[in-house]
């Protein structure tokens, strides 16, 4: 059983503090009424569920899909006028999954308590970043929880789109790069090095090209293991150096530098930051703290600096579109539709609106490029197969003039 502390008031109208052991809130929330007491609020959370979430508060909750659902469930009940408290409790018991349930029974909890939904929520960073906190808090101070909700959720809904939009489409040229580099290994390390053998055994005088692939392939067969370990190694430090400020650095202006490719990730980047800024201040965050809030959202360090200096210029008095056009991160007709925000007002209808034109860019450009990896890496790999092929068969083909 757990044990619930609660403020009360008694028949008489006085305010009291007491406590209770009970297994549920619910069988709490009895006890106390048969006791003649008024709950005014809980001083601690006696379920279970809070106390795992408690101990957990540094871990993700919920995946991103769940956050999109609950977010959308959230928008709804809101818009339909039902009380937040009630709102959370039609979600935790209607919900099958335990996570959801979890999150809306210690977000009740909270609510219960005397806590705002923002501040309940910014108790879970893991699962509700700045963005989405500072969202809510909009919406609970000018009364407009509804439509901020609404606009949260097509937001996370559109973002999470583009994410599996890439995954999916990358799919497929992974699967067939992988399978062709497989191939190869295989043939060099197993297929080639019993041609070594026979070609040894006869004494047969082999071309260069002949030499030189045997000699690879007795390698790999040899010392695959080695590579394979040498790889691994390799990776385990690219991720750590990665990690490191310098090392995000390096990669991130290394990134950029890539032709057609460091374009096509950078666009991705502001695309995130256009729309993140334009809902932030759709939904009434001031530019100052929507800024600092974009900072974060960003994954690039280039543009993330740049973000830092503009928000430092922004604070004294200089204008968005002005320190944009600054930069060549951004491109013109997204400066041109700052500007012309500044200029009527709607600016972040007008963030919003180049957002979704630079996702349709983005879009159309990964397909072009993955169009174009498709048939290059089955060349390339038809090439190094055909090679392989061509130089034993030369050889094996010379076998005719060995004297015997």
């Amino acid at each position: 059983m757990a044990v619930f502390k609660y403020e009360f008031f008694d028949p008489k109208g006085s305010k009291g503090r007491d406590v209770c052991e009970a297994n549920t809130r619910d069988e709490a929330l009895r006890i106390l009424q048969s006791r003649g007491h008024r709950l005014i609020r809980w001083l601690n959370q006696g379920s279970a569920s809070f106390s795992r979430l408690k101990v957990r508060n540094n871990r993700r909750i919920l995946n991103q899909d769940q956050l999109i659902l609950f977010t959308k469930d959230l928008a709804h009940l809101i818009k339909s006028e039902v009380p937040i408290d009630r709102t959370i409790r039609i979600i935790e018991d209607s919900s099958s999954n335990k996570s959801v349930k979890a999150m809306a029974t210690f977000l009740y909890d909270s609510v219960q308590s005397g806590s705002s939904l923002a501040e309940s929520m910014g108790e879970k960073p893991a699962d509700f970043n700045d963005l989405y906190v500072s969202m809510v808090r909009v919406g609970e101070t000018g009364g407009i929880l509804a439509p901020v909700m609404e606009r949260l959720a097509e937001f996370m809904e559109r973002t999470q789109e583009i994410k599996k939009f890439i995954i999916s489409t990358s799919i497929y040229p992974a699967i067939l790069l992988s399978v062709g580099i497989v191939s190869v290994l295989v043939i060099m390390g197993f297929v080639v090095p019993k041609f070594a053998d026979i070609f040894r055994d006869l004494g047969q005088d082999m071309p260069l090209s002949t030499k030189i692939l045997l000699n690879m392939g007795v390698f790999l067969g040899q010392w695959w293991w080695l590579l394979i370990a040498l790889t691994i190694l390799f990776g385990l430090l690219s991720w750590r150096l990665i990690k490191t400020t310098q090392g995000k650095i390096i990669m991130d202006k290394l990134l950029i530098r890539i032709p057609y490719l460091g374009e096509l990730l950078m666009n991705i980047q502001v695309s995130r930051f256009a729309r993140t800024l334009g809902v932030l201040m759709q939904s009434g965050v001031p530019i100052l703290k929507s800024l600092g809030i974009v900072k974060d959202v960003v994954g690039n360090i280039i543009l993330k600096d740049i973000m830092v200096y503009i928000a430092e210029q922004v604070r004294e008095g200089r204008n968005l579109s002005g320190l944009m056009k600054e930069n060549k991160m951004f491109p013109p007709m997204l400066v041109q539709m700052v500007s012309l925000g500044e200029e009527t007002g709607k600016m972040g209808q007008m963030l919003v609106s180049s957002a979704e034109n630079l996702d349709v860019m983005i879009q159309n450009r990964i397909k072009m490029l993955l169009t174009f990896i498709e048939p290059v890496a089955i060349l390339v790999m038809g090439i190094i197969i055909g090679g392989i092929v061509v130089s034993m068969l030369s050889t094996i083909f010379g076998i005719n003039d060995i004297s015997f």
